[in-house]
């Protein structure tokens, strides 16, 4: 029996970037080495975020479960590169932490069952909103793609 080695795949082009090479992406690396802070008031779905997160090579701030908290971590935090935030926690609106990330640079999501993207984009435009329930997958992939 012989020992075989698996070798990576070859890069793969893309016809419309000039055939530039383009490097798959481990699913465990999508968010290597940012910090992602967490504000979530539902302790299931924030600990469900927090190990596809962390499978994802993320370090997770937080999660923060209610306004006082988030608003602690949003200010004090250092080095968090992006966030998702829960736009309901327990009666409160998440924006004055939304507020605080916008103004030290830090790219936010809102993941939410209340409100519109219309409202949040008229509030914080550019800011990108998903409807609960959204796949862990698919909010790693935004947050790696801010």
């Amino acid at each position: 029996m012989q020992n075989r080695i698996a070798l990576p795949d070859p890069p793969r082009t893309d016809p419309a970037a000039g055939a530039k090479p383009q490097i798959a992406v481990d699913p465990g690396e999508k968010l290597l080495g940012r910090r992602v802070l967490i504000v979530e008031d539902e302790a299931l779905v924030a600990m469900d975020l927090q190990f596809a997160f962390e499978d994802a090579g993320a370090e997770v701030v937080g999660p923060a479960m209610s306004l006082g908290d988030a608003l602690a971590l949003a200010e004090q935090a250092p080095e968090i590169d992006c966030a998702l935030l829960d736009v309901d926690l327990a009666g409160c609106d998440v924006y004055p932490v939304a507020q605080i990330l916008q103004s030290r640079g830090i790219p936010f999501i809102f993941h939410t069952g209340h409100g519109s993207r219309r409202a949040h984009s008229e509030m914080f435009p550019g800011a990108i909103t998903c409807l609960k329930p959204t796949l862990p997958e698919m909010l790693i992939d935004l947050l790696a793609g801010l």
